[in-house]
């Protein structure tokens, strides 16, 4: 970039899990440009969580205005750049809508056009941690290890969501999130998660909480059915009350998921379950994570069902398989 920027926008990308990962290039771009206005525009929905920004946060909502008349919309704001993060043919409309001078982003989808500066890919995609392909957007020097995803919890915000809550939390317990929105292809069987806690409540005595939107709560009902110990919480939380609970919790186990990604974000205890996806692109950046795959020759295949329908991906990883890395971190004081 030639010059230092005055004002900056970011549209931050569109799933949960990506979006947390993107807290990382958030953060590169306010240490580059401390003097800069940072706006970012947000999802809406997302607008609860606290995400690293020094400006503006702008909602888009899709189902309330098309790309090209949002983008129109920033025309008179006087931005100077825009950074695309969304791979998206809608997402690089947006931005050459908007008149913004220089518009960043990657090639793909047929946008270069609609952008200053579309990068290409050096790499196969998916043989690069999503955050790096981010950070690239800004400089290729930038180290994943500098910039790790974060997000901006503080105490005071953290009671006032967990006293919003319709439930009260134990005072130890542990998570499971057996939901994914993508798909069957990256949820862990249900069977598996209902004896895994079997196996913790019996070593650890912790009780579980599983989370998750409307859509897990037959998935909940399945694991917690005849256990008082294992309580079903899914669709009984908003985004930023789920996020608070897993600041309080000694461990999180569930699959490639927005969850995952917020647990990272904290920096506390997990294990992530990978099915159909790679841990190599969309991997938890976190110290104290373990990751569980499958390096079948059919994977990653990143689809959302499994076009042989044997899901070995997932039912290789068994319960114990999964116990065993409970094991390693329940025995940890955090």
């Amino acid at each position: 970039m030639d010059s230092i920027p005055t004002k900056i926008l970011i549209h931050t990308p569109n799933w949960l899990g990506d979006l947390v990962m993107s807290t990382g290039f958030l953060r590169a771009v306010l240490e580059t440009f401390p003097d800069s206005q940072v706006d970012i525009i947000l999802k809406s929905g997302f607008e609860t969580l606290p995400i690293p920004h020094r400006g503006e946060i702008i909602l888009f909502d899709k189902n309330k205005d098309s790309a090209g008349k949002f983008g129109k919309s920033l025309r008179h704001k006087n931005y100077d750049c825009f950074y695309v993060l969304p791979p998206s043919f809608s997402s690089a409309w947006m931005a050459f809508q908007s008149k913004i001078p220089k518009r960043i982003g990657y090639a793909g989808e047929y946008r270069s056009f609609l952008l200053t500066s579309a990068k290409i890919h050096e790499m196969r995609p998916g043989s690069l941690h999503l955050l790096k392909e981010y950070l690239d957007l800004l400089s290729n020097d930038l180290e994943m290890g500098n910039y790790a995803p974060r997000l901006e919890v503080k105490h005071d915000w953290v009671k006032e969501q967990l006293d919003s809550c319709a439930f009260k939390i134990p005072e130890k317990f542990v998570v499971f999130t057996p939901g994914a929105i993508y798909g069957p292809s990256k949820q862990w069987p249900v069977e598996n998660y209902r004896e895994l806690g079997k196996q913790l409540h019996k070593a650890f005595g912790h009780k579980i909480l599983l989370l998750g939107t409307i859509d897990d709560v037959e998935s909940g009902t399945k694991i917690a059915h005849d256990h008082d110990w294992i309580h079903n919480y899914c669709g009984k939380t908003t985004l930023a009350q789920l996020l608070a609970i897993l600041t309080k919790a000694q461990l999180l186990v569930g699959n490639d998921s927005g969850s995952m990604h917020l647990m990272a974000a904290l920096q506390r205890p997990q294990i992530a379950v990978f099915g159909s996806t790679s841990p190599t692109w969309t991997g938890p950046i976190n110290a104290n994570a373990s990751v569980l795959s499958r390096n079948l020759r059919c994977s990653p295949c990143f689809s959302r069902t499994c076009r042989f329908g044997h899901y070995d991906c997932l039912t290789q990883i068994n319960p114990e398989n999964v116990f065993a890395e409970v094991q390693k971190h329940l025995s940890k004081v955090y």
